[in-house]
């Protein structure tokens, strides 16, 4: 039988994890001991290489594909994750399939951090594989309104994904602007969108990012003593 977590029961092949007000949760299925138990005891790589060749295998059993996409994930291989989600969306265990695209959704989530530069193409580059993170939750929710993870996701994503447009409009029109009076206004909204976006994993390019901003910000934005 399929095995689930909750935020408030975490089922013995179920691990669930709280970063960032993004709930990213990844469950794993009944399966293969070996598998099973790298999986439990954190060797992820391990783990998703053999249920990857389980998966091949067994084809019909796109439970293991699942399992493959939730050890590739937690070994950060997010690639890989992704590819097996996405093959498990097709499954006809509706159950199995809104999982899928829950966890599709936090693979596609954590490829758009990979992606952020601080220019237009980094930023429109991040915003378009969250927009898809987007849909992969509301599909989510369409399969089980009830997974209020799912829900708060979606919200999430949305609002990440609004504030990188404002910060992209906020620095196009600082860097095209020879105003001074708006460039000191736009850097400045700029470090404000920047420092409420919640992103671990690409923290330190936002550090680097933000210090600079922090830097522009001081010399040219006037400071009440």
């Amino acid at each position: 039988s399929l095995q689930t977590a909750a935020k408030s029961k975490v089922e013995a092949a179920a691990i669930t994890t709280l970063i960032a007000f993004l709930l990213l949760s990844v469950t794993v299925y009944a399966s293969p001991s070996t598998a099973l138990q790298d999986y439990k005891s954190g060797n992820y790589t391990n783990a998703f290489q053999e249920y990857q060749q389980l998966a091949e295998v067994h084809t019909n059993d796109l439970r293991l594909a699942f399992n493959a996409g939730a050890a590739a994930y937690r070994a950060t291989n997010f690639d890989a994750a992704l590819r097996n989600f996405q093959s498990v969306t097709l499954s006809p265990d509706l159950q199995l399939q809104q999982k899928a695209f829950y966890n599709l959704g936090n693979t596609q989530y954590r490829l758009g951090e990979q992606k952020f530069e601080p220019d237009s193409e980094g930023m429109n580059a991040m915003a378009e594989t969250w927009t898809q993170a987007a849909q992969s939750y509301a599909h989510a929710v369409q399969l089980n309104t009830n997974d209020l993870d799912a829900a708060y996701n979606l919200a999430f994503v949305k609002r990440q994904i609004d504030l990188i447009h404002q910060l992209e409009e906020a620095m196009r029109r600082a860097k095209a602007s020879a105003d001074e009076a708006v460039r000191r206004a736009e850097f400045h909204r700029a470090l404000e969108i920047m420092e409420s976006l919640k992103s671990p994993i690409a923290a330190k390019k936002f550090q680097d990012y933000i210090t600079k901003l922090k830097n522009i910000d001081a010399i040219v934005t006037p400071h009440q003593p």
